[in-house]
């Protein structure tokens, strides 16, 4: 809190925005007295622990007002969020389909710097939509009720989340277990208020996560996530040998066959109802647009293994990519099989390990995954807590 507090001094423009000034002393007073209130009687911070989750969810607050308001004010950092707007904005469900529109136009509207472009290795711009139906379906509601931003849409999916991990935590462990989220200001702040849609498809997953013995609700929720973004597809074989695993269990009704059926079934539906529409209507343009993150040609940008390539120190084809990433993920699927026992809530951070050796890894196939791992430990902590109970009774 401190350290935000401090940024947002540097970027509030405070010679013209003196309500920055105000918020910069009310973090500051917030930080000091979580610093002396965690000095007291355990039972005075069992009471106050509230205070934790309120004081960082204001800093994310202020952070995002300081950034998107003032910093970046009408200015979108990513293609992504331009292309998105653009297309939720002309949604008409009943005529206007916007994934074989050329979109070019939100990138002058949104003002998307060069640097936060996406570009095919012989220099021509990605201006079409590529996410499922779901992601700009989304902000429509909000675009329509006149909010000027998606950027706060977004925010508000990551209050609910860190709220829902808050809620769900053991309450001895709630403080402790969202703090990770804030260990660094880019999942916390940077990423949102620098236009990046990932929460959309967190707090979905993360109902999935805390529902998951439920297979209609939480395959209800993993359809969501699935057509909101690309990126929770890979958790799909892993999440059906949870359930299959799962079915052989001897106190499970169900089973591992009877599971996955309802979990895929459940997940496939709910996918295509955002998406159906846009299916039918053009599915060569649809399919173009959701597998271009794949299949689209574009140029190498990582933050993992080909960053090799990006630089020109190792120049591999993308192919190499290619069969490092099914390699990485074959591998894990069989130890998975083989291993759940062991590694039943590891599956969680596989994407990011297996998007590392992508041409493409990004830090936000990687970062957004903590929420997740702490929702997985909180279901450790639970199965837990659970099998020691039943062995002292």
């Amino acid at each position: 809190m401190l350290f935000e507090g401090f940024q947002n001094w540097l970027r509030g423009r405070i010679d013209t925005h003196p309500e920055v000034v105000l918020l910069c002393l009310i973090t500051y007073a917030a930080a000091f007295s979580i610093l002396f209130i965690s000095m007291l009687e355990d039972r005075i911070i069992q009471k106050l622990e509230i205070l934790v989750p309120i004081s960082l969810i204001f800093i994310a607050l202020f952070s995002a007002y300081t950034i998107s308001e003032i910093f970046y004010k009408g200015v979108y950092r990513t293609d992504s969020m331009a292309l998105t707007h653009y297309a939720a904005y002309f949604w008409n469900f009943y005529a206007w389909n916007p994934y074989p529109v050329d979109l070019r136009h939100a990138l002058e509207v949104f003002s998307v710097a060069a640097d936060y472009l996406t570009f095919t290795p012989s220099g021509d711009i990605i201006t079409k939509l590529n996410y499922p139906a779901l992601h700009f379906l989304v902000y429509y509601p909000f675009i329509i009720s006149g909010l000027k931003d998606m950027r706060w849409v977004t925010f508000l999916f990551q209050i609910v989340s860190i709220a829902y991990i808050y809620a769900k935590a053991p309450k001895n462990l709630r403080a402790l277990m969202i703090i990770p989220i804030f260990a660094g200001s880019d999942l916390a702040i940077n990423f949102s208020a620098g236009c990046l849609t990932d929460f959309l498809w967190v707090l979905p997953m993360l109902v999935v996560i805390f529902e998951f013995k439920d297979d209609k609700l939480s395959g209800t929720f993993y359809g969501l996530a699935c057509a909101i973004k690309q990126v929770p597809w890979l958790l799909a074989p892993f999440l059906i040998i949870w359930k299959w695993k799962e079915g052989t269990n001897a106190k499970e009704k169900k089973t591992g066959l009877h599971k996955v059926i309802i979990f895929s079934a459940t997940a496939l539906v709910f996918f295509l109802i955002p998406n159906i529409f846009f299916i039918l209507k053009d599915p060569t343009a649809w399919f173009n647009g959701i597998s271009q993150p794949v299949f689209g040609n574009l140029l190498v940008v990582s933050q993992g293994f080909s960053m090799l390539t990006q630089i020109g120190l190792v120049p591999l084809p993308v192919e190499f990519y290619t069969i490092c990433v099914l390699t990485v993920f074959a591998a894990l699927l069989v130890n998975y099989f083989v291993y759940f026992d062991r590694l039943k809530y590891t599956l969680w951070i596989y994407p990011a390990i297996i998007m590392w050796f992508s041409f493409r890894g990004l830090q936000n196939y990687f970062i957004y995954w903590i929420p997740l791992l702490i929702a997985s430990l909180i279901m450790m902590e639970k199965e837990s807590s659970g099998d020691k109970i039943g062995k002292k009774k």
